[in-house]
C-alpha cells in the first residue's frame, strides 16, 4: 500500500502548491512543503520522504542542480524524484532524467496523471525497499551460515590434524618402546654373562647394542621434540586476531612444517617448493592467512585423493607491489564449467558426507569462499587455473606488499 506514504513537494507557486496539496490529501498521502533548495536539503537532514515532487524554477537554485546534489548522498540517493514544469523541451526532459528523476510531468497538471504517476513510483520504491530487506536478511543468514560452516571446516581440520598427529607419535613412541625392550633383554643378556665370566668382547659388543639403541632414541624424541614445538609455535601465531606485518614465506613454511605430522602429506605426494629468496612482508591477521594457505593445500591433496602418483609444487615471489602464493597440483584439475562459481558460498565438487572409503575428503563449500572473501578484504585476490605442465589445477593468492621500516 502506498497510502499514508510522506511526499515532499518542492514548489513556490502557491497555486501549485494548493492545487497537488488537494491531491495528494484526497489519496491519503502526508505531505511536506518546500519553496526552495536550502529549506529543501533543511528539511531532509531530519527526514526521509517516500517521493519527491520538484519544480525546476526555484528562486534560489533550479530542480536540475538540486536533483544531482540529492543523489549525490548516499542515505538520499534511492528517493525517487518526479519533475514539475511548465516547460516541454525535449532538452529538459533529458536533462532531468540525466540528473535521476524517474519522471517528469508538464503543466497544466492532469489529476489522474498525477496520482497514477505518484503511485507506480511510490510502489516501485516500496517493492525495492521490500528487496534491499530481504537481501539484508538473507546476507545476515547466509554470514552466520558462513560463520558456523567456517567453525565446523576448522573443528573438522582440527580433528584431521589430531589424527594424524597420534597417528604420527605413535610410531616413533613405539619404536622408542620396543627398543627401551631390547636394552632390557641385552642388560639381562650382560649380567647373566658377567655371571659366568664370559669374554670381555661379547660385554662390549652388548654395550655397543646398547648405545646404538640408545643413540636411536635420543634422535627420535629429538624429532618428535621438534614437531611438537612446531605445533605450539603455530598455536601461539594463529592466537593473534589482530593485523600485524608479517612474512608471508615464514607463514607458509610454518603450514608445510605442521603438515608434516599428516602421513600422506609427508610420505606420499612429491612436493617441489620454491619459496622467494626475498622476504615477502604483508599486513594481515596471521591467523586469516594461515587458514587461507591450510585450505588450499588440503585442497590439493583432497583432489588428489586415491592417485598412485600425487605432486603438489608451491612458491611464492614478489610481482607488482603484490606478495604471492602458488600452489599447482596434478589432479583431475576444475573444470572449465565451475570456474565462475568455484568461489560461491556452499558450492563444493566434494561429498558433504563421509563415504565408506576411509580416508575420503568431504567439503562444505565454504573454504574457497573464505579465501576469497578474506582475501579481497585486504585489497588483495584469489584466481585458478589449470596446471601449466599438465593435468591439475593452479591456485593464486594475491595479497598487497607491506612496508618492513
Amino acid at each position: 500500500m502506498t497510502h499514508n506514504s510522506l511526499v515532499l513537494l518542492v514548489d513556490d507557486m502557491p497555486q501549485n502548491i494548493q492545487l497537488l496539496g488537494s491531491i495528494l490529501k484526497k489519496e491519503g498521502y502526508s505531505f511536506a512543503l518546500t519553496t526552495n533548495g536550502k529549506e529543501t536539503f533543511e528539511l531532509l537532514k531530519n527526514t526521509s520522504p517516500d517521493i519527491i515532487l520538484l519544480d525546476i524554477m526555484l528562486p534560489d537554485d533550479n530542480g536540475f542542480n538540486i536533483c544531482k546534489k540529492i543523489k549525490e548522498e548516499p542515505k538520499l540517493a534511492d528517493i525517487p524524484i518526479i519533475f514539475l514544469s511548465a516547460r516541454h523541451d525535449i532538452e529538459d526532459k533529458t536533462k532531468a532524467f540525466e540528473q535521476g528523476a524517474v519522471d517528469y510531468i508538464t503543466k497544466p497538471f492532469q489529476e489522474v496523471e498525477v496520482i497514477k504517476r505518484v503511485q507506480n513510483h511510490l510502489q516501485a520504491k516500496l517493492d525495492r525497499d521490500k528487496i534491499k530487506k530481504y537481501n539484508s536478511e538473507l546476507e545476515e543468514i547466509v554470514e552466520l551460515r558462513t560463520k558456523e560452516l567456517i567453525k565446523k571446516e576448522r573443528e573438522s581440520i582440527l580433528a584431521q590434524f589430531m589424527q594424524g598427529i597420534i597417528h604420527n607419535l605413535r610410531g616413533p613412541i613405539t619404536s622408542v618402546a620396543n627398543s627401551m625392550g631390547i636394552i632390557d633383554a641385552i642388560k639381562e643378556d650382560i649380567i647373566h654373562m658377567e655371571s659366568k665370566a664370559l669374554d670381555q668382547s661379547q660385554v662390549n659388543k652388548s654395550l655397543e647394542n646398547i648405545w646404538e639403541l640408545n643413540e636411536m632414541n635420543k634422535n627420535k624424541l629429538d624429532e618428535l621434540l621438534r614437531d611438537l614445538n612446531t605445533m605450539l609455535n603455530r598455536s601461539r601465531d594463529d592466537y593473534s586476531s589482530e593485523v600485524e606485518l608479517c612474512n608471508l614465506n615464514e607463514i607458509v613454511n610454518r603450514e608445510i612444517n605442521f603438515l608434516k605430522v599428516d602421513l600422506d602429506f609427508k610420505n606420499l605426494v612429491k612436493k617441489e617448493i620454491h619459496l622467494s629468496e626475498e622476504d615477502l612482508y604483508v599486513k594481515i591477521i596471521p591467523a586469516e592467512l594461515s587458514q587461507m594457505i591450510q585450505n588450499l593445500i588440503q585442497n590439493a591433496m583432497d583432489a588428489m585423493f586415491g592417485q598412485t602418483e600425487k605432486e603438489i609444487k608451491i612458491g611464492t615471489w614478489g610481482s607488482k607491489n603484490m606478495a604471492v602464493f602458488n600452489i599447482t597440483d596434478n589432479g583431475p584439475g576444475v573444470p572449465e564449467s565451475i570456474v565462475s562459481i568455484i568461489f560461491e558460498p556452499f558450492f563444493t565438487t566434494k561429498p558433504i558426507e563421509p563415504s565408506d572409503i576411509k580416508g575420503s575428503p568431504i567439503g562444505t563449500g565454504i573454504g574457497l569462499r573464505f579465501c576469497k572473501s578474506t582475501i579481497e578484504s585486504y585489497h588483495g585476490n584469489i584466481s585458478v587455473g589449470k596446471n601449466p605442465n599438465g593435468s591439475g589445477a593452479s591456485f593464486t593468492l594475491k595479497i598487497p606488499l607491506a612496508d618492513p621500516s
